[in-house]
């Protein structure tokens, strides 16, 4: 089952995204993934991280400076979000769940994540995954999150998920 997040920024996709595997955890699943938060300094953003879900290990996605050979918006793509991505690889059939947020451009503008995501979306598992408004993939369900919404989003989803057919 694929199940995709989206909206407008700062409406609280990567809140419901983490609610939803904190309660899959809870109920048992082992979900492996990552998540990329925003960095700022100063009340000013200056980038982004990949966050492993399992071991909270970190390395810069893309920030402000240094600058790289990928650059998306004002932020230059990093190569060491490579290691993450590669950790979470590591474990991938162990998973119950591939939980990745975001598919956006800053994430498929470096070859080893969207080769990733790729695979994740192709293996034989479940995922949930918050997706770019701009970036179109199918998935069996697509949730907007909007501010009205993104406090009942999570429970929807949690449902579909412990529901399933095996």
């Amino acid at each position: 089952m694929r199940v995709f997040l989206t909206g407008e920024p700062g409406v609280g996709k990567t809140t419901a995204f983490l609610k939803i595997v904190n309660e899959l955890r809870v109920k048992g699943l082992r979900i492996g993934g990552f998540y990329c938060p925003e960095v700022r300094e100063g009340g000013i953003r200056v980038g982004f991280k990949i966050v492993d879900l399992e071991t909270q290990k970190w390395k810069w996605l893309a920030r402000i400076s240094p600058r790289t050979e990928i650059k998306v918006g004002k932020y230059y793509v990093q190569p060491e979000a490579q290691e993450i991505v590669d950790l979470v690889a590591e474990n991938l059939n162990e998973y119950s769940l591939i939980a990745i947020d975001e598919i956006g451009p800053m994430e498929l503008a470096l070859p080893a994540i969207r080769d990733f995501i790729n695979r994740a979306l192709t293996l034989n598992k479940d995922v949930l995954a918050v997706v770019h408004r701009k970036v179109r993939l199918k998935g069996d369900y697509v949730f907007v999150v909007t501010p009205e919404n993104r406090d009942e989003i999570p429970k929807k989803v949690v449902e579909l998920f412990i529901t399933k057919p095996l």
